[in-house]
């Protein structure tokens, strides 16, 4: 009994990314590739295309790296730079304020906030245990290994994102990248269902995830 309530707390804390995708059948199915990305509601009213504002074009990357070896770490920067190049970019802007769920401009699980409140957010680099506004991603990264589907986790009391290696070493920099961006909105309190589900996908960590991972693969 013990043991079984000390599994359900654990499980309970930490927000475990998994890289399951439903296949044909609509069954859920573990893949070592990234999963594809949702294809969304044509949007009746889109938001046209504006100015990228200065926050964008500045944005950075602050990071504190623990069990990287030289080529993780090279594979990091590169994700690093395609992130920021992607932030700054009128596309990434455009499909942040355009994204649609249930045929509105809304992110599912938004905790009340619009779109253009996500994109600012975003912009802030203001996370829950650093609630400053710095226009920078603060990341503390560990490579760790696990066999299980568990993409990477992060748990709400401590800053730092936990990358498994099964999946790291053979992502490509933009799919680091939007594993990274995904686990990074965590830290700005975003959250999704450990279990697969077609409304997941429009989370804020998933849709950005797998929107920074796509505009990011022309920057490789």
């Amino acid at each position: 009994m013990g043991k079984s309530l000390a599994l359900i707390f654990l499980l309970g804390f930490f927000v475990s990314c998994n890289e399951n995708c439903p296949n044909q059948t609509g069954t859920v199915q573990e893949q070592n590739a990234a999963c594809p990305s949702p294809t969304p509601n044509p949007d009746p009213n889109p938001i046209p295309d504006g100015d990228v504002p200065n926050e964008a074009l500045t944005f950075d990357v602050n990071y504190v790296l623990s069990n990287f070896d030289r080529d993780s770490e090279d594979k990091l920067l590169k994700a690093i730079e395609i992130i920021k190049k992607v932030v700054a970019s009128n596309e990434f802007r455009s499909k942040v304020l355009n994204f649609t769920y249930q045929g509105k401009k809304q992110f599912f699980e938004n905790k009340g906030y619009s779109n253009e409140d996500i994109y600012q957010l975003l912009l802030d680099g203001k996370e829950d245990l650093r609630p400053e506004v710095d226009n920078k991603m603060d990341l503390e990264l560990e490579l760790y290994y696990s066999w299980t589907s568990t993409v990477g986790y992060t748990t709400p009391g401590e800053m730092k994102i936990y990358l498994n290696t099964k999946f790291y070493n053979p992502f490509t920099p933009s799919e680091v990248a939007g594993n990274v961006f995904h686990e990074w909105t965590h830290k700005l309190g975003f959250e999704h269902a450990t279990t697969y589900s077609t409304e997941r996908d429009s989370t804020v960590p998933y849709a950005l995830g797998y929107l920074i991972r796509d505009l990011g693969k022309q920057y490789e």
